[in-house]
């Protein structure tokens, strides 16, 4: 018998257990989550004969329209299932079922960011159509240039990160965080020995979020900065960050570095008509933060 429900108190410790085996990240980065961010009422659980199979948690969030308005969205996070109930539907039941459940609250979508390429054309089985575009570009370290006087790359807090970005973002068809979620972020990337950065350049602000990857790769997750600032803003990084290379995640119409690729990097089910017809009327969208 399939059951699907919010967590109980006692099965903290098999949603983590879960989590781990399927992600294999550093167990620090679940215990974060579970210590600091973790709300039963955000969780859904999908059990059969009464022992957990598959997990999600629904984050709230708001994305701002073209043209002006907001929409509220529930973002799909940590869909996973016990390798051993695999190849039974779990993960596309508890989709669905969580779908509906917003819908009939009045949520007017719900997105997501598929952990592989391959998924979006999963997913389109269930509605859930491509969108949030982002440009990817690689920069070497010894292609950088030396940072400019005046350049500074800073720690921020949260809060200051976020109406930084929010600022930036403004007039753009993108989601918006609310500052806890900015604060689990934070707590991610410090964990990977990265951080949330106040950028100064050439007189203009912006904002930068940092990871490391390991053999001297530099995750910048995003940043934000005026395009052609973007290249000086990897620079006054590279000083608090060093690193051999740097992955670069901006807007994709936000062309600030050469060679860069753009493509899809959530995806989107509406269950207001009114409001999908005016987010495709620019339907790329910027999403940022998945969480990873």
């Amino acid at each position: 018998m399939i059951e699907i429900r919010p967590p109980r108190p006692e099965e903290v410790q098999a949603q983590k257990d879960l989590w781990n085996a399927v992600f294999q990240e550093d167990p620090r980065c679940t215990d974060w989550f579970y210590a600091h961010f973790y709300r039963p009422e955000d969780m859904v659980l999908l059990l059969e004969n009464g022992e957990l199979a598959t997990m999600m948690a629904v984050l709230p969030q708001t994305m701002s329209l073209p043209g002006g308005g907001t929409a509220s969205a529930g973002y799909f996070f940590s869909l996973c299932t016990w390798p051993r109930f695999r190849g039974r539907g779990f993960s596309r039941h508890i989709i669905l079922y969580v779908s509906q459940m917003l819908k009939d609250r009045g949520v007017d979508c719900a997105i997501g960011v598929p952990g592989q390429p391959s998924l979006f054309n999963h997913y389109k089985t269930m509605d859930r159509l491509p969108t949030f575009y982002i440009r990817i570009a690689e920069v070497e370290k010894r292609d950088l240039p030396a940072p400019a006087p005046g350049d500074l790359a800073r720690p921020a807090e949260p809060a200051v990160y976020n109406a930084i970005r929010d600022r930036l973002l403004e007039g753009i068809p993108s989601v918006h965080y609310p500052t806890d979620q900015i604060c689990y972020q934070e707590g991610l990337c410090r964990l990977l020995g990265g951080g949330l950065f106040r950028l100064e350049v050439d007189g203009a602000e912006g904002c930068a979020l940092v990871e490391y990857e390991g053999d001297g790769h530099v995750l910048i997750k995003e940043l934000l900065l005026p395009p052609e600032q973007i290249l000086r803003g990897v620079a006054a990084l590279a000083v608090q960050c060093p690193g051999l290379r740097y992955q670069v995640r901006t807007p994709a119409r936000w062309e600030g570095l050469p060679g860069g690729i753009v493509r899809p990097y959530g995806d989107i089910r509406w269950f207001n008509r009114e409001k999908q017809e005016r987010w495709e009327q620019d339907p790329q969208g910027y999403l940022g933060l998945a969480f990873d």
